[in-house]
């Protein structure tokens, strides 16, 4: 990043949290001072290096102590960005409200820094798109809910992210929503994002043209389920008198990369266990697949 748009970044936050931040004392007044000394002239005498090192360090501690008696001081500084990060994922938007038997927390995320600005748009549109209709839905309920049982109900949604690898070649995001009535439901979608390509990585295309994976990665998956049963650490749906067995993933499996570079298979609430089993995940080892991989 250019110096002159890391300023302009800078100078941009720096207006943001003279707005939002409440706090005991005026630091508004210590963020211009630091906009006007980045602007002075750089040719300094030694001694005033020395000083102005000392100060440095000094403003440094500062910060600290702030950030840790101030959470909205570090939530706003949060989005400036560091040199190096190139590709990663920031808070776009966030939507809360707690009101008697009905709360929601609504968080959208953003990509940026893609090589492909048009896969980025379309992410961010998605993200975006998808809050909207949660919060919209969630409203709805609401109203009906209160037209059916007045005040006795209860019902939460929490819509949120997180980064599950973010390394040199991979930026994996999991967007997740939980909704809470009787009981709870949680359904995951896993966007893995390749940095150096700018692409969005299928499960399909992390293997060789035609090669049957499912097959493999499916009946590793059963090994596990059954060897968790065994041991009573598992409530899988793998025997035939269960209702729903699980037999194979499907060829779009939800996945993510992890950062040993394995394939993660991942399940949602209820889809091939018991609730107790919450979201199952299994990490493909790669003597599984080896003959397949690309």
């Amino acid at each position: 990043m250019k110096d002159n748009e890391l300023k302009m970044r800078m100078k941009s936050h720096s207006e943001k949290m003279k707005n939002s931040i409440d706090s005991p004392f005026d630091i508004t007044a210590k963020i211009d001072e630091m906009e006007r000394c980045s602007v002075k002239n750089k040719n300094v005498s030694f001694g005033l290096l020395k000083k102005t090192m000392y100060s440095a360090a000094c403003i440094a501690a500062a910060f600290v102590l702030m950030f840790n008696c101030i959470p909205s001081l570090a939530y706003a500084v949060s989005d400036i960005p560091i040199l190096g990060d190139v590709v990663r994922v920031v808070t776009f938007g966030r939507f809360e409200v707690q009101e008697g038997g009905y709360e929601a927390k609504v968080v959208t995320p953003k990509v940026e820094g893609l090589l492909n600005k048009e896969l980025e748009e379309k992410l961010n549109k998605e993200f975006q798109e998808n809050a909207n209709a949660i919060i919209c839905a969630f409203e709805k309920d609401v109203k009906e809910l209160k037209k059916a049982y007045g005040d006795d109900f209860y019902l939460g949604v929490e819509a949120n992210y997180t980064v599950r690898t973010d390394n040199e070649d991979i930026l994996a995001i999991d967007n997740y929503i939980v909704n809470t009535m009787a009981s709870s439901s949680t359904k995951h979608s896993f966007y893995n994002i390749d940095k150096k390509t700018g692409t969005l990585i299928e499960l399909e295309s992390l293997f060789k043209k035609d090669a049957d994976y499912v097959t493999p990665i499916s009946e590793y998956i059963i090994n596990e389920m059954r060897k968790q049963n065994e041991e009573g650490t598992g409530y899988f749906w793998v025997d035939e008198d269960e209702i729903a067995p699980f037999k194979k993933i499907e060829e779009a499996q939800k996945f993510f990369i992890n950062d040993n570079g394995n394939i993660v298979i991942c399940f949602d609430k209820y889809e091939v266990a018991a609730g107790a089993q919450g979201c199952p995940e299994f990490e493909i080892p790669y003597s599984v697949i080896a003959s397949i991989i690309k």
